[in-house]
């Protein structure tokens, strides 16, 4: 009897496929020659869009294939290696990118205590009034991530109340925004009402439907001297550039980031209400586009039958799933019935 195929429908929002949208400015961008790394009439136009999109006109705009060289290139050009970057307990930067920006930029990574990837105010008081004389490496810039590794948002106010007070510790702040169109659809705010006055931004493509891409956006160009060096070092200087800028400049146009964002909540607030109406318990607060459900074992095994998921500590019986632009109500509907 063959065995029934396991779909990595919820697996992650990196499973799904590409937007056909992204496809198209693939094609179009694949038209005849153009100037190479970066100096193209596409590159310009997907920067100016971005700039747009988070009213920051006086901003510089690299991109990167993926989330973790964004975040690398953001970080390891804010700081020398007497210096520590400040994170969450489960940030993306500490717990799932090999040590990549510890090793690039030879600062010292830190975490801090938090609830589901927020922060709280006082963690930071607390870490920088611990700030010494030459001994001791000196806190430079907090990352976040919006939204957090567990699915949750920063609320508008509470993440201007942060950066602001980051910023009067005299910290730098960079935003992990591989999900930030999931948070900014999910308030219906704007950009940079989801992002605060952050200094740096990397801004996700392929978690929303690219094929491959995340951007960089650097709003206080400043403090981050050398970037571009940085962003050649480790290799994601593309020399066509266009390829990855053509996919932002479709998807910022006519808001069809937020579009593809705004679906993949909608799926997941519907996976989450499917779920508590068979007696299920979510592990944190559904507001963004990650479900985290505590499952007994029976309950996994029957869901594994048929679906790939993930277990983000191996010590605690909770299971991930992710919607993306591509889930439908068939698939959630499809989960939901093989947990019955």
């Amino acid at each position: 009897m063959a065995s029934v195929p396991v779909s990595a429908a919820f697996a992650s929002d990196n499973a799904a496929p590409a937007h056909p949208a992204a496809l198209d400015a693939l094609a179009r961008a694949n038209d005849g020659p153009a100037p190479s790394y970066g100096d193209d009439a596409v590159t310009a136009q997907a920067a100016d869009a971005l700039r747009e999109a988070f009213d920051s006109p006086g901003a510089d705009v690299l991109y990167a294939f993926t989330g973790t060289a964004a975040n690398i290139i953001a970080l390891a050009s804010a700081v020398q290696p007497w210096h520590e970057i400040l994170c969450s307990d489960v940030a993306h930067v500490l717990l799932d990118e090999a040590g990549g920006p510890v090793r690039l930029s030879g600062a010292q990574l830190t975490r801090l205590p938090s609830v589901d990837g927020l922060i709280a105010i006082d963690e930071l008081d607390r870490r920088v009034a611990r700030r010494g004389p030459v001994h001791h490496s000196q806190p430079r810039i907090v990352t976040i991530t919006q939204s957090t590794e567990n699915g949750r948002v920063w609320q508008a106010p509470d993440i201007k109340g942060f950066v602001d007070h980051a910023h009067d510790l005299g910290l730098l702040v960079h935003v992990d925004g591989s999900r930030v169109a999931n948070a900014i659809a999910a308030q219906q705010v704007s950009p940079i009402d989801a992002v605060g006055d952050a200094d740096i931004i990397t801004v996700g493509g392929t978690k929303n439907g690219m094929l491959f891409g995340d951007a960089i956006l650097v709003r206080r160009p400043e403090h981050f001297d050398g970037i571009a060096f940085v962003q050649k070092q480790i290799g994601h200087l593309a020399s066509k550039h266009r390829y990855v800028a053509a996919q932002f400049l479709a998807f910022l146009t006519d808001d069809l980031w937020l579009q593809t964002a705004a679906h993949a909540n909608a799926m997941a607030r519907r996976l989450a209400a499917g779920l508590e109406e068979r007696g299920f318990a979510l592990a944190s607060p559904v507001e963004a586009n990650e479900v985290f459900v505590r499952l007994d074992p029976d309950a996994h095994d029957r869901l594994s039958r048929s679906y790939t998921v993930h277990q983000p500590d191996l010590d605690e019986p909770v299971w991930r799933l992710v919607c993306s632009w591509a889930t439908t109500s068939e698939d959630v509907d499809g989960a939901l019935a093989a947990l019955r």
